[in-house]
């Protein structure tokens, strides 16, 4: 669905490059978390998986077709991308104008289209909002129209950059739930973001990247808690991880849990075993 052959890229107005020879190859229904720190090449690099920027050398493909002289109206077609901020997206005078306008440009029906905004808006539970200006909202609402807005156009590659930002525990777990639905149905989906918890609980592959180089590419459970490769990423730690390797310092015959329920269990087993409480 999506292959990088050896793509550098740098902005014209510095000699630097900001990505340097990556190579990735993403498939059809795979869903996909970018991390790393800030200036790492995050942002740029998911640039180039819609058009947005073009490599200096190198190939972008997406199914075996390279996009390098595509147009983006044609690449947004194919490949919906909600911006880190969503200032920088919305537009419109109402959320349901905001909902509306990719199935408009698609050539949608006016029925169609507000059967889409009205279908999207349930999913975020946003209907409440449709009437209002986004420019009035919070900053957490705007974020959630934005990947809205996105999903209105059917496209079969979606990329997210932060869509968790100002979102709080609640609404992470509808968009991961409807995100991972998503991605069970065939749609490629690729996040950068720093939210290693929600990456942890919902995203199987994490790429990382750091100086514009891909450094690690695996399981998100095998990412997170090689230390080395967190150290030198400067990533940082989910709690789930955090805490079970807390207890493997308590007790080294604990295994190392992923999964919440087990880390229950370890701690369970801690407290018993040391005879601190008496249920077991």
């Amino acid at each position: 669905m999506i292959e990088f052959q050896n793509v550098t890229f740098g902005y014209e107005k510095t000699s630097e490059k900001v990505l340097h020879d990556i190579s990735l190859k993403i498939g059809k229904s795979e869903f996909v978390a970018i991390v790393g720190k800030n200036g790492a090449g995050k942002t740029t690099l998911i640039k180039h998986i819609n058009g947005l920027l073009k490599p200096n050398s190198g190939v972008v493909k997406i199914n075996d077709e390279n996009i390098f002289k595509e147009p983006i109206s044609k690449m947004a077609t194919i490949v919906g991308l909600a911006f880190q901020n969503p200032n920088h997206q919305l537009f419109a005078t109402t959320v349901k104008e905001e909902l509306e306008f990719g199935p408009k440009n698609l050539g949608r029906r006016k029925e169609e289209r507000e059967e889409i905004a009205l279908t999207i808006s349930k999913k975020f539970q946003i209907e409440h909002l449709l009437e209002r200006s986004p420019l009035e909202l919070s900053g957490g609402e705007r974020k959630l129209i934005s990947i809205a807005s996105v999903l209105t156009m059917n496209q079969k590659v979606l990329v997210l950059d932060e869509p968790t930002y100002g979102q709080d525990y609640r609404q992470k777990k509808r968009l991961g739930l409807f995100l991972k639905e998503l991605s069970d149905s065939g749609i490629t989906i690729v996040i950068v973001s720093h939210d290693v918890d929600f990456i942890l609980d919902f995203i199987p592959r994490t790429i990382v990247m750091n100086n514009g180089k891909i450094i690690a590419d695996s399981s998100t459970k095998e990412i997170f808690t090689n230390k080395t490769l967190v150290d030198e990423a400067d990533l940082a730690v989910p709690v789930l991880v955090e805490l079970s390797n807390s207890l493997q310092n308590l007790n080294n015959n604990f295994p190392l849990a992923m999964e919440e329920n087990q880390v229950y269990v370890n701690i369970s087993r801690y407290f018993f075993n040391s005879k601190k409480i008496e249920d077991e």
